[in-house]
């Protein structure tokens, strides 16, 4: 459920905004969003958030656990796949495909910056009618 006010949202959606970050905060921003996305398609072991804690492999067992609540209708293993696939909940799909596209639009957009082509992340972000626009990005300085 979207605990966004209802009066909240309608302002939302009609406008466009701009965030100032820096690089570490844009790839952090990146990392959250692909945790969000990947965990309400199945993959539940928000990889980003705790790769770094000691112990991280237990952590990463009982994150695991929670994938039959999440995506019930699919077999251990599986997820819904980038744009929410064959998700049932419109709004848990709506939400893997936008934050899809934004995580993944951020990571394209840094791996261009650097120039490194040999990446996953070099060819155009994956869409889909339930993302929306792109986000746009620009570096300002």
């Amino acid at each position: 459920m979207d605990n966004t006010p209802d009066n909240l949202r309608c302002v939302m959606k009609d406008k466009l905004y701009q965030i100032t970050v820096t690089g570490e905060q844009l790839h952090l921003i990146a990392q959250a969003l692909e945790d969000w996305s990947r965990f309400l398609c199945g993959q539940t072991e928000l990889q980003n958030a705790t790769s770094m804690l000691p112990d991280y492999l237990l952590i990463k067992d009982k994150l695991e656990s929670f994938q039959p609540l999440v995506t019930p209708e699919l077999p251990p293993g599986a997820s819904y796949g980038w744009d929410g696939g064959s998700c049932p909940n419109e709004h848990q799909r709506k939400s893997i495909a936008m934050s899809y596209g934004i995580y993944r639009e951020i990571y394209h957009f840094l791996t261009v910056q650097s120039k490194r082509t040999m990446s996953t992340y070099a060819s155009p972000t994956l869409r889909c009618p339930e993302q929306g626009p792109l986000i746009g990005i620009k570096e300002l300085q």
